[in-house]
């Protein structure tokens, strides 16, 4: 890579995965979710198999089946642990149809072959559902011919454009020109082909900036707001604590917009494109008040995260990792349809009717 060679790109990733795992790199209880209550309904009007979950993405002129509005979030990628996550991931999108976020592809950008990765996650899960991945600090300097190359490598549905200002200031790799970001954005929309999502990494959206990028044609934009995985607080850890960006980040740690808050600010805008909500999600009781407050698919890291780790002997990594993960979904999924019954909706969009107290 041009400032950051092959072996320090993959210890700043293998330390991103171990920090990020550290309960210390968790702003638990800023979400603003415990301030939220579904009504409930003592007599719902159905029987429970008859709540329904599904959704849809919209992919060209056509609409993608999704089984759950719950979607795996972009971690991490280009080094051999990243690569045995990404497989486990991908295998249960494509098990189970859900949306799923690969993660950072801009070593790609300067070593061709680290696309491989993702012919190796292509041949375990052919009809994965992937979102590409790139930082807006990239696309800001990156022809656009390059950034339509992720999207094909990945044979991805779509493209997660993440910005993430705090994380870039407190990394010392980091790249903090955000000049001219909007219009990289607008650009990207229009030479693309597929549907462009923005991303927070853990901070939030401001309502004035949920309007500015009314214009620029994206997809949808998650909030990813405070209240889960900081990413301040981790680069913050990577450093000693004698460092003066260790030191920085301690006064940046609850730095950021809360997950209910940037939901509420982007419904208040009345933002034309979809409104997708992570940051410290951790269930599917969770998801359900995020859905009712208007977020049409909600994303998770970090119990993902946990679940596909690798762990045990190499021959039985694949299979533990499979079995966690399916048991996580499974019951992320119950949860919600719990949820779902218990305030009397049948679907995601009655549900969204429903009463909500803050």
């Amino acid at each position: 890579m041009s400032d950051e060679s092959s072996s320090q790109f993959e210890k700043r990733k293998s330390d991103h995965l171990r920090i990020a795992l550290d309960p210390r790199s968790q702003t638990q209880g800023k979400t603003g979710l415990d301030s939220i209550t579904l009504v409930h309904e003592a007599l719902p009007d159905m029987n429970f198999k008859e709540v329904d979950i599904s959704t849809s993405f919209l992919f060209s002129e056509s609409a993608i089946p999704l089984s759950t509005p719950i979607f795996i979030s972009s971690m991490t990628a280009g080094h051999e642990k990243g690569r045995q996550i990404n497989e486990a991931l991908a295998r249960l999108s494509d098990r189970h149809q859900i949306l799923m976020g690969v993660g950072s592809q801009r070593r790609e950008l300067d070593d061709a072959s680290a696309a491989q990765e993702w012919t190796q996650v292509r041949k375990q899960a052919p009809n994965a559902k992937l979102l590409g991945n790139i930082g807006i600090a990239q696309l800001i300097k990156t022809p656009l011919d390059k950034i339509k190359a992720l999207i094909e490598s990945t044979e991805a549905l779509g493209l997660f454009v993440h910005l993430n200002s705090l994380q870039e200031c407190l990394q010392p790799e980091g790249t903090t020109d955000f000049k001219n970001g909007l219009s990289a954005i607008e650009n990207l929309v229009r030479y693309s082909g597929v549907p462009i999502i923005v991303k927070e990494v853990g901070c939030g959206f401001s309502k004035d900036t949920l309007k500015r990028l009314s214009e620029t044609g994206v997809k949808a934009v998650d909030v990813s707001g405070m209240g889960g995985t900081h990413w301040g607080r981790v680069e913050g850890y990577r450093s000693q604590e004698t460092d003066v960006l260790y030191k920085v980040a301690q006064t940046f740690a609850n730095w950021g917009i809360s997950t209910v808050d940037s939901v509420l600010a982007a419904k208040e805008a009345q933002v034309p494109y979809e409104i997708w909500a992570s940051g410290g999600v951790r269930s599917g009781l969770d998801a359900a008040k995020l859905l009712a407050l208007g977020s049409q698919k909600v994303g998770m890291a970090q119990p993902f995260l946990e679940a596909a780790m690798p762990s045990g002997s190499l021959a039985d990594q694949a299979d533990k990792a499979d079995q966690k993960l399916e048991e996580l979904l499974t019951k992320l999924n119950l949860e919600l349809k719990i949820a779902l019954f218990c305030t009397g909706s049948k679907n995601i969009k009655d549900l969204q009717t429903k009463m909500v107290v803050r």
